[in-house]
């Protein structure tokens, strides 16, 4: 989640199938949480379009 800093941030709840989120999430070390992951995964998805 975005700190305050980081200026305005949008929650929403997620309906993903179990087999996709399992096979997501267990490709995100542990030292990373899977809201950061989620977030990295974004930006670069929106990064991607960009171009």
């Amino acid at each position: 989640m975005a700190s305050k800093k980081e200026g305005k941030s949008k929650k929403f709840l997620l309906e993903i199938p179990e087999e996709i989120w399992n096979k997501w999430k267990d490709t995100v070390p542990r030292s990373i949480s899977l809201n950061k992951a989620l977030i990295e995964l974004l930006k670069k998805e929106g990064d991607d379009n960009e171009k």
